[in-house]
């Protein structure tokens, strides 16, 4: 049974909802969100002494969530100019942030350099754009943190990010990094897509042989194993991996053992975690309403005022958990049928839900859970603009609007008329 984010709503909730913010809204839950981030960090402060957590603003920008993360002593970890302008808007301090992702504009990476920012550098762009900032500001300490590409397993695929710790590149990092006063390397970091059990075991380990290598003296300032956690899901979306997914419990018990024995008697390294969707999946829910019902050569269709771009912006889950909140709920269960519901769009293949049973009618809604990972930072303005956002704030206020549907200007601003 998944369960909605903040405040469960009935029909007439709804109803009087959708005559103010329209037939489609996203809930997001401040409150999940924090107890998400704490639950994760105490996983794995379980194990291991000291832990720190990024919060991927990538996942979900929205500002409060990246505000609860801070509140929570957490750090900023961003992977484009525009999040960096959104930390600072924020007034996140500079050693707050996490300055990751494969291309950084030149004028955020600088300011990031110079306001204390911690650099994950990917390339040997990076580290030429790095010592032309130290060249031309010896007396400053930049903080530096070199993003390593291993094979987790023989045969895998190879990721494009990150410098081959067996390669020129990386030892080129180094040399730089070492021959330049002004950088301070304080550790290593390493991100993968992988989020099995195993492949965390196999990080850890091959992370501390790393540091063993580039740090000889003893364990450096930071150790950043990334994200690519499993989230907390309800039993349906569990069953549908062919392996039990890991839970933050299993994630801080493996890779802490390994830690703890690795840095037994010595000062161990901030451990850093990056998590996105991990914490923020199931922090949202997608309601939207039931426009029209028909059916075709036999087979029911219920359109709806949302779209598969909603819920899952590259279109490929259409098993999200789904809610009917029914107009009449004196509804006989044997007017339930199997219904595909599709949405608004013109695309074919529009699906949110399939075989959906359910006696559906039109004014009738939906809700859609774990919906918070790449939604609202995804979702097109595809034939209609993006839908709004209702907040419950981690005091559990009512639901107030924080992101107001957006409009055909909004669409068209940047256009020349």
């Amino acid at each position: 049974m998944s369960i909605a984010a903040g405040p469960v709503l009935e029909h007439g909730d709804l109803v009087t909802l959708s005559q103010t913010y329209g037939a489609s809204f996203f809930v997001l839950s401040g409150r999940r969100f924090a107890s998400n981030f704490n639950a994760l960090r105490s996983a794995f402060t379980e194990h291991y002494p000291n832990v720190n957590i990024g919060y991927s603003y990538k996942t979900n920008y929205t500002p409060q969530l990246c505000r609860i993360a801070h509140d929570l002593g957490g750090y900023a970890e961003v992977v484009s100019e525009m999040e960096y302008d959104l930390a600072k808007r924020l007034n996140i301090p500079g050693h707050r942030i996490i300055f990751n992702g494969p291309y950084k504009a030149e004028a955020a990476f600088k300011d990031a350099a110079l306001t204390g920012a911690t650099l994950n550098l990917d390339s040997h762009r990076d580290v030429e754009m790095l010592q032309a900032v130290a060249d031309a500001h010896p007396d400053k300490r930049i903080s530096v943190v070199l993003r390593c590409n291993f094979a987790l397993h023989d045969g895998g695929d190879i990721s494009r990010f990150g410098m081959d710790t067996a390669g020129p590149e990386f030892a080129k990092a180094l040399e730089v990094i070492n021959a330049t006063p002004a950088l301070y390397l304080k550790g290593l970091h390493c991100h993968f897509p992988d989020r099995d059990l195993d492949s965390f075991g196999i990080r850890a380990q091959k992370m501390v042989a790393l540091l063993r290598h580039v740090f000889p003296d003893g364990p450096p300032e930071v150790l950043n194993i990334g994200g690519g956690y499993f989230s907390n899901m309800p039993d349906s979306l569990r069953a549908k991996f062919s392996a039990q997914p890991a839970t933050f419990a299993d994630y801080g018990a493996r890779v802490g053992a390994i830690l703890r024995q690795a840095f037994d008697g010595v000062q161990p390294p901030a451990l850093f975690l990056e998590p996105g969707t991990a914490i923020v999946a199931d922090t949202q829910s997608f309601y939207t309403q039931v426009i029209s019902t028909k059916t075709v050569r036999g087979k029911n269709f219920a359109t709806v005022a949302g779209s598969a771009f909603d819920i899952s912006p590259t279109a490929r889950s259409r098993g999200l958990p789904v809610t009917p909140v029914l107009g009449d709920q004196d509804r006989a269960p044997a007017e339930a049928q199997s219904f595909d519901v599709v949405g608004y769009t013109c695309i074919e293949k529009d699906i949110l839900s399939e075989d959906l049973i359910a006696p559906l009618r039109a004014g009738d809604y939906l809700r859609y859970d774990n919906v918070g990972s790449y939604s609202v930072v995804m979702r097109p303005p595809f034939i209609l603009p993006a839908n709004p956002v209702l907040f419950d704030d981690v005091d559990g206020n009512d639901l107030h609007l924080i992101k107001r549907r957006q409009t055909t200007d909004d669409v068209f601003a940047n256009f020349t008329f």
